[in-house]
């Protein structure tokens, strides 16, 4: 019987877990790896500082035992792949057949100076900020999204319950900015979308600057990077996301995880990725459950199951969470709209095939994973992602773009080709630069 372990327990994690039993049934031993017993939806955290529930919270334990997993309360040290074995943090060392790494990435201040929302331990830091607005202490607030950040739907969310919050609270004077790099608010699910969010800031009276991010905060305010500064008594920002730096694993410079269309990891036989760790560059719940999906299904041929291992093609949609109620967005070629009294597809702020399924208490038949997503190309996005942060200097970034275009669309326009190649050559550049110059001051 195959061993198979997946390290990691968060959305991309799970989705493998309950995918691989959907595939497997019984003929795999399945060991699950994380250094915590509960999965959070964190998602939700955004309505927390507004007076809304605490995000649910589940016990790992019993996920794990509902699908015949074994949950190991430790995390991924070190992986020998070439010996089939990996080194927990604990110093345990264990063997597999095939493994999953979805440990996810690691957050890092964008802003210095910033309040950065990552998530649930930031609510409270956001619910003193909104505190020190009622009382008039703050007057001027920058919801910014740093450079490097694909991903800005939480930074909308929390702009748009600010202002409804003041309003419900008689708040008058205060002043909201929204600053991004974006072309356009939500760029990624196309004009229609991107319209839409611009009346909702609008409505409530946010100013919206586009086509500029936030660099840090000096003695003008909120320095930007066309040059202009910002008056802001506070600044909310997301995080960077770096990668988790698996020791024994291939990875880009940033530390992420390479990996091909089937979730493998590039030079590491048996090993797959899915989710925030791998170099895909738009990090979001949905699309990590999508890249799992596609992993477990090669994983489970690899060991005789009767599936046809589809690629990742990812299918972007969304939940935004405001004061009106909640909309779902689509990526251009799919429908979108508000939320239904009967419930919004996808149900949750996931999109996911197997683990909605069993997080959900209610859904309706259809939500519970009647119909899959529809398989939306994201490789246009992407090629105007990397575009735009080749120009704002996120070099990497931008390479890692280029590369998941070149993945989804069989190959990139000669323009775009072009600017990888440039790219690299810089990259490769600016290394040289560093390690001659660390020479040069190394003691003698």
């Amino acid at each position: 019987m195959p061993r198979i372990v997946i390290a990691g327990a968060g959305v991309a994690g799970l989705e493998a877990l309950a995918a691989l039993r959907s595939h497997l049934g019984t003929a795999a031993e399945i060991e699950l790896l994380d250094g915590t017993t509960e999965l959070v939806e964190r998602q939700w955290s955004v309505l927390v500082p507004f007076g809304g529930p605490a995000p649910r919270r589940f016990d790992l334990f019993r996920i794990a035992r509902d699908h015949g997993a074994r949950l190991r309360p430790d995390q991924l040290g070190a992986v020998e792949p070439d010996r089939g074995r990996l080194r927990t943090v604990r110093g345990d060392v264990l063997g597999y057949d095939a493994l999953l790494v979805a440990v996810g990435a690691r957050h890092d201040v964008a802003i210095p100076g910033a309040l950065t929302f990552s998530g649930p331990r930031d609510a409270g830091a956001f619910s003193r900020l909104l505190d020190e607005l009622r009382a008039g202490r703050v007057r001027r607030v920058v919801f910014a999204v740093p450079s490097g950040v694909a991903w800005s739907l939480p930074l909308y969310e929390l702009a748009l319950m600010t202002a409804d919050e003041l309003r419900r609270s008689g708040v008058e004077g205060a002043e909201l900015a929204f600053v991004t790099p974006e072309r356009e608010p939500l760029e990624a699910f196309g004009a229609a979308v991107a319209e839409q969010v611009r009346g909702l800031l609008d409505a409530r009276g946010i100013e919206v600057e586009t086509g500029t991010a936030a660099v840090r905060i000096g003695a003008r305010g909120l320095e930007l990077g066309n040059g202009d500064a910002r008056a802001a008594d506070a600044v909310v920002a997301l995080p960077r996301l770096r990668g988790p730096w698996v020791g024994g694993l291939p990875h880009d410079d940033d530390g992420f995880l390479v990996v091909d269309e089937h979730g493998a990891v590039t030079g590491a036989p048996a090993v797959w990725a899915a989710g925030d760790g791998t170099s895909f560059p738009i990090k979001q719940g949905g699309l990590a459950a999508q890249q799992a999906d596609a992993a477990a299904a090669a994983i489970a041929a690899r060991f005789g199951a009767a599936v046809d291992p589809a690629p990742f093609r990812p299918a972007l949609r969304a939940l935004l969470t405001e004061g009106g109620g909640t909309r779902y967005l689509a990526q251009p070629g799919v429908e979108a709209g508000a939320a239904t009294a009967s419930g919004p597809w996808p149900p949750s702020k996931v999109l996911s095939k197997h683990l909605a399924r069993h997080l959900a208490t209610t859904l309706p038949e259809e939500a519970a994973g009647a119909k899959d997503a529809p398989a939306v190309d994201v490789g246009e996005l992407l090629l105007t992602l990397a575009a735009r942060h080749a120009q704002a200097g996120d070099r990497a970034l931008a390479l890692r773009c280029l590369d998941a275009a070149d993945q989804l669309l069989g190959g990139l326009p000669e323009p775009s080709a072009q600017r990888r190649g440039r790219l690299r050559r810089e990259l490769v550049e600016a290394r040289s630069a560093l390690a001659r110059a660390r020479r040069d001051v190394a003691p003698t």
